[in-house]
């Protein structure tokens, strides 16, 4: 599409159109030192006709100049994991990047071929039986998971993990405002994460699912077994919550017993663009496919016997009555999808694996150089962990935060704006991006602080 700018007749009728006197009264909701000198507020060191296409180009290449692109020690969610080539030249292809939603699905198959592959990954992953076409990202999984627990059950509580990343925590809480479940929490000890017999003690038969995240909010392996058992003796779905990463070397959820597993896929071939967008997956074991919200794509064969693709399932408000749809969701985050899908093809299961092992092994040589560090030691010592982990500081956050900033780093997260306990301390991630020199970088900005 060519650029065309507005003119001062252009811009005096449109925002006559939409009833107001300036652009400066349209966007008063933003406040005055976040407003550029573009867009209308002002005109200085601008022709009062607008932007020609050269000039606009020049000030988005001068403005991008002072980004500044920083080393990343921080996850919580979003992670720093290498995308290799062949994930941007599958996606940008234009039978995919152009693709809309498969309204008139079987004239798409291509789409639905790679929704199919995308599933069939999903469930490979996660050790259970079938996989929707993703949705919107890891939080908004979470929630449709308590969802589809409280469908198939006529019980109305739901456990949930204190360890469970905080905006799930409070994503879980929306969804469910307005309905009769109650939430209830089971507390992590002081190793960091849920003992069997707090969960046994918090168990009762009015449960119809317990949500657990492995690695946690913390970056500490649970014991999702024996978990996932206790969870069974009272008749309740076992919700997992997982980094697909972790995966790579830890027991997939199917293996122990969950029946739902979701998480957020980010990891999988996705920029970490400040936060999104992303894709939250899903996996159910069977029986409990049809109840799952957005699509579920199969294969077939058509009347002359060759491979086929379907909508299996489309149990959204769109396509039936709303009081008969599992979800509002309304579509599938399908161009990341096939970038997860990309990702995972070219790693392959034994490349896979080792991905796992790189990271988990850095992530203990951070630890272990920063645990001895004076004036740090280590929150949860003899946890098990993936590739995040919680120090304990006696020094300033800020002041690490603001030393680590000047040297073009993102240090760790500060946990004590997520739970007071935590005060001091500090959540780290380490993934396969970093380097021995970056790691021993931030260990010497640390000591010196």
């Amino acid at each position: 599409m060519q650029y065309t700018h507005n003119n001062e007749e252009d811009r005096r009728k449109m925002l006559e159109a939409v009833g107001v006197k300036d652009a400066e009264e349209l966007f008063d909701v933003i406040p005055a030192q976040l407003r550029t000198a573009f867009g209308g507020f002002s005109s200085d060191g601008f022709s009062s006709d607008g932007l020609t296409e050269q000039e606009l180009l020049r000030f988005f290449e001068e403005t991008a100049l002072k980004n500044k692109v920083l080393t990343s020690f921080r996850g919580a969610g979003i992670y720093d994991h290498f995308i290799a080539s062949l994930v941007g030249e599958v996606i940008s292809r234009s039978e995919f990047s152009t693709a809309y939603t498969p309204y008139q699905a079987e004239a798409s198959q291509g789409t639905l071929q790679a929704i199919f592959e995308y599933q069939s990954m999903i469930c490979a992953l996660t050790g259970l039986d079938a996989s929707n076409a993703s949705l919107y990202d890891g939080a908004c999984a979470a929630a449709e998971a308590v969802l589809l627990a409280l469908r198939v059950s006529a019980k109305k509580k739901i456990l949930i993990s204190s360890a469970l990343h905080p905006q799930y925590i409070k994503t879980v809480q929306t969804y469910l405002e307005n309905s009769d479940a109650e939430i209830s929490f089971v507390n992590v000890s002081s190793p960091g994460f849920i003992e069997k017999n707090s969960l046994d003690a918090s168990l009762d038969d009015s449960v119809a699912a317990v949500v657990i995240q492995s690695p946690n909010f913390y970056g500490i392996i649970e014991d999702m077994r024996s978990l996932a058992q206790s969870a069974k003796t009272k008749n309740a779905l076992f919700i997992s919550v997982v980094n697909p990463i972790s995966l790579s070397l830890f027991c997939a959820p199917g293996e122990y017993g969950a029946d739902i597993a979701v998480g957020e896929g980010q990891s999988l071939g996705i920029p970490m663009s400040a936060g999104g967008a992303t894709l939250g997956f899903m996996s159910v074991r069977k029986g409990l496919e049809w109840k799952m919200p957005g699509r579920i794509v199969g294969q077939t064969v058509d009347k002359e016997g060759k491979r086929g693709f379907v909508l299996t399932l489309q149990s959204r408000e769109q396509h039936i009555r709303r009081e008969k749809a599992t979800s509002n969701i309304c579509t599938n985050a399908s161009l990341n999808a096939l970038a997860a899908c990309a990702y995972l093809s070219g790693w392959g299961q034994d490349g896979f694996k080792k991905l796992g092992e790189v990271n988990i092994s850095k992530a203990r040589y951070a630890f272990n150089k920063i645990k001895n560090l004076d004036g740090f030691c280590a929150k949860f010592e003899n946890a098990v962990f993936f590739n995040e982990f919680v120090i304990e500081t006696r020094k300033d956050a800020k002041k690490i935060e603001n030393a680590l900033l000047k040297r073009g780093i993102l240090g760790p997260l500060d946990l004590s704006e997520y739970n007071p306990e935590l005060k001091n301390c500090l959540l780290f991630c380490v993934t396969e991006q970093r380097t021995k020199k970056q790691i021993d970088e931030l260990a010497e900005i640390l000591d010196k602080v």
